[in-house]
């Protein structure tokens, strides 16, 4: 090469031939955004959980996430599924399922440590998005104290292999399970699972689910893995299992439209708290009149928690 030649420029292996500078520049700066939106909302999160005992509204989080308050409740719900004082309120009644069944505290100091000063309020909320009231929570941990999941292997198997056919259902497949324990997912309105599912579903030892559609609308489903070596307690607050959420699934008389595939995964700050108490989604699932039980079955949250209860009362 002589001293007028021009070296040809050098071809990066993250750099296709041919690609465009400045969509490679675009590319770059979403990637930085991203990254410096999602270390924003983990900010406001972890502000959260430090101060669930105080009131946070969204210009508060908007400032400790330095953005504008529209903006941050746009990305917020972005990375989240659900809006920020939405997620607030859903780490208080996680906290306060904590505290009833770690603790003696009474409801009332409880209630007043998750922030709220009503405790009509509390409790009324409490048993929309748990399934139960306070005092039915703490008692059933009390008697789940002392079990694991697999103490009810044998039940759990038969009521899926009673679930009766029908004509309208929404099935999914389950990624990343390695087909150990249970995998319980429900079926939602809503970007989190809270309140009763309007539908469940538990795939023993599977990587699918499937499960009735009641009507037709717009649902989401949320799936949480848990081995069979989970203990009840652990089965009432679900922390650290590997958990996931389908795309918005549409049902019609036509059938049904959308991702419904979960990808389980482990949780991070942005997942939603599960609010939904796992041995009443087993209750409700072993009560719908579509199941085909045996005569003189009964299966309750209290009979849960006794497996040597749990058989044919013929």
């Amino acid at each position: 090469m002589t001293q007028w030649e021009t070296p040809a420029e050098p071809h990066f292996p993250h750099e296709p031939v041919g690609m465009d500078h400045a969509l490679l520049d675009d590319r770059a700066e979403n990637g930085r955004n991203h990254g410096m939106h999602v270390r924003g909302v983990e900010r406001v999160i972890s502000a959260m959980m430090q101060c669930l005992d105080q009131p946070m509204n969204n210009n508060d989080m908007a400032d400790v996430a330095c953005q504008s308050p529209f903006h941050f409740n746009r990305v917020f719900h972005r990375l989240t599924g659900i809006p920020p004082v939405q997620f607030h309120y859903a780490l208080r009644l996680q906290h306060a399922k904590r505290l009833l069944i770690s603790t003696d505290l009474r409801i009332t100091d409880i209630c007043l440590e998750v922030g709220y000063s009503s405790l009509g309020t509390f409790t009324s909320r409490f048993n929309a998005l748990v399934g139960m009231s306070p005092t039915s929570f703490r008692r059933l941990g009390r008697q789940l104290a002392s079990v694991q999941l697999q103490d009810f292997r044998v039940q759990l198997t038969a009521l899926q292999a009673l679930a009766a056919s029908r004509s309208r259902t929404i099935t999914g497949a389950i990624a990343s399970h390695d087909g150990s324990g249970v995998v319980f997912s429900g079926l939602f309105h809503r970007g989190i699972p809270e309140g009763l599912p309007v539908a469940c579903a538990q795939s023993v030892d599977m990587a699918s689910y499937a499960m009735p559609v009641p009507e037709d609308g717009h649902w989401f489903v949320f799936s949480v893995a848990v081995p069979w070596t989970a203990s009840g307690l652990q089965l009432l607050l679900l922390d650290g299992f590997r958990r996931g959420r389908s795309g918005s699934i549409r049902t019609d008389d036509a059938g049904s439209a959308g991702d419904t595939a979960v990808v389980l995964r482990p949780p991070s700050l942005l997942d939603p708290p599960i609010l939904i108490a796992v041995p009443l989604m087993i209750w409700r699932r072993f009560n719908e009149p579509a199941v085909d039980t045996p005569r003189g079955w009964s299966f309750t949250p209290a009979r849960l928690a006794n497996a040597t209860q749990l058989q044919a009362l013929d």
